[in-house]
């Protein structure tokens, strides 16, 4: 079983790439699931122009890895009310062909220092998957309020309610692909 993350985060300390590489971690200790953070860093933003030429090889890359990933689990922040535009910009390459996003199975999760919990852009960054084609699971909701009061930069989870949450919002995931 393979399980790809993606971080729609380029900071180096990001919160929601600390998040992402907790639950995948978690999800690594169970049952023979490897998994991996799609490294991003290095796609331009979409142009065109640049794909006419040629799909840059980062992007190549990561179509691969989605491609033969079982479940990718989007970790994002929210931008003004929504989905960060790097995340944006990752899910247009994505959508390009060779099309690698249709019937796969999505899980969005997200943290932020604020209070949302960055649900609303959760709720866009879905909705847009899922008019992809995209099997987005509606549960886990893995949305993290005052991240910076919960987990560190380390990756240690300090809140016991949070750390029950991923356990279970983990639990839920195997439930969900059937392992």
């Amino acid at each position: 079983m393979k399980i790809s993350g993606i971080c729609g985060s380029l900071r180096k300390n990001s919160w929601n790439h600390i998040l992402l590489k907790i639950v995948l971690n978690k999800l690594s200790k169970t049952k023979n699931i490897d998994t991996e953070i799609i490294n991003i860093s290095k796609f331009p933003l979409f142009n065109a122009d640049i794909e006419s030429v040629a799909t840059p090889p980062d992007i190549l890359d990561a179509k691969e890895k989605v491609k033969n990933s079982d479940l990718v689990i989007f970790s994002s922040p929210a931008y003004n009310s929504s989905y960060s535009g790097v995340m944006k910009n990752v899910v247009d390459w994505l959508s390009r062909a060779p099309q690698v996003l249709s019937g796969k199975n999505a899980l969005v999760i997200g943290c932020t220092p604020g209070m949302s919990g960055t649900l609303l852009g959760y709720t866009n960054l879905n909705q847009l998957l899922f008019g992809l084609g995209m099997n987005v699971l509606s549960q886990p909701k893995i949305l993290v309020s005052s991240v910076n009061k919960k987990i560190n930069s380390d990756g240690d989870v300090l809140n016991e309610n949070l750390e029950i949450l991923i356990d279970k919002g983990v639990e839920t995931i195997l439930n969900k692909i059937n392992i």
